[in-house]
């Protein structure tokens, strides 16, 4: 058996299932409308046992194989005190969803013991200690500045000239009156800058790299499976190859990676305790290699189209 944890609208994780069940193996997702109950745990000095319902199925760990973390959180079927109008009564309550919290870490540590890939308490690495330990571990960054001061960023940009900006975690999707938007990364002229209130709230900038293509890279467990997008010709995805041209594709081929990269980008996924994401990376016109951000979670089904199948091989490794 195969535990994962997830939300409904990942299909990466609908495809990962399909490998495990094509080799036969049963798979238990827990997803972020699904609720653990009679959950049942035994400590001893002779053994640990844990058995808990998803649905109508009943997992006992003992049988369980891998954990794979993919997205989303375990929530367990809370039963507390209704109407719970009195100080009371809301303390006891407050109690026991400190019980169940207690609950949540015991099963995750537990399900951590076994075989397991991504980590439940790290589902995104924060983007500026990603920065650090990168440089950390010889790879080149991007100069990054992050200010909520109007004359700070005016001096960052008369220092660099070329300058980009994107949010400093999270891109962000919003869905006005049936319209998508998306954040995307953008050049920032002297001119924006000049527009802006004197206080705001905390920016980032970076120097803009020149590109000669855009490395992604699919990391499992020591093993980098990468890809070259050329987007660097075409002024829609020049910037930020996210800005998908869907009429004129962007070139994506197979990459092999130089082996001191390689060693480095282990380095600093060893260092940023992630046994598993997508790592974005920049190769200048004069082969210089500087490192962008991993998303621990970020989609990957893009290596498709190089024949690099990353649900296949994270279903055989969770076998």
């Amino acid at each position: 058996m195969v535990i994962i944890v997830s939300r409904t609208e990942d299909a990466s994780t609908n495809e990962v299932m399909d490998w495990l069940s094509y080799y036969g193996e049963q798979v238990v997702r827990i997803n972020e409308n699904a609720s653990i109950s009679n959950l049942t745990a035994e400590i001893n000095n002779i053994n640990h046992t844990i058995r808990f319902k998803v649905g109508d199925i009943t997992v006992d760990l003992t049988s369980v194989k891998s954990f794979w973390f993919r997205r989303g959180g375990i929530h367990f079927q809370k039963i507390l005190i209704k109407n719970c109008n009195s100080e009371l009564t809301q303390s006891i309550n407050t109690h026991l969803e400190n019980e169940y919290e207690t609950l949540k870490e015991y099963l995750v540590f537990c399900l951590n013991q076994i075989n397991k890939l991504g980590d439940y308490h790290q589902g995104n690495a924060n983007k500026l200690i990603s920065l650090r330990v990168a440089e950390s571990v010889g790879l080149c960054i991007p100069s990054t500045y992050v200010s909520s001061d109007k004359s700070e960023i005016l001096n960052f940009h008369s220092k660099n000239h070329n300058v980009i900006t994107k949010f400093i975690q999270d891109v962000i999707f919003l869905n006005p009156q049936g319209m998508l938007l998306r954040s995307t990364t953008e050049r920032v002229s002297k001119a924006d800058i000049t527009k802006m209130d004197n206080i705001f709230s905390p920016s980032l900038i970076q120097t803009e790299i020149k590109k000669k293509y855009e490395i992604r890279v699919f990391y499992l467990q020591g093993e980098c499976y990468a890809m070259a997008i050329f987007s660097q010709q075409d002024n829609q995805t020049a910037i930020d190859y996210r800005n998908y041209n869907e009429t004129r594709p962007n070139r994506m081929v197979p990459y092999t990676l130089p082996q001191t990269i390689k060693q480095k980008l282990i380095l600093f996924m060893d260092k940023m305790m992630l046994d598993s994401g997508s790592i974005d990376m920049i190769v200048t016109p004069d082969n210089q290699y500087y490192f962008l951000e991993v998303n621990p979670v970020g989609q990957y089904d893009i290596f498709n189209l190089c024949n690099i199948f990353p649900d296949r091989v994270i279903a055989q490794y969770l076998l």
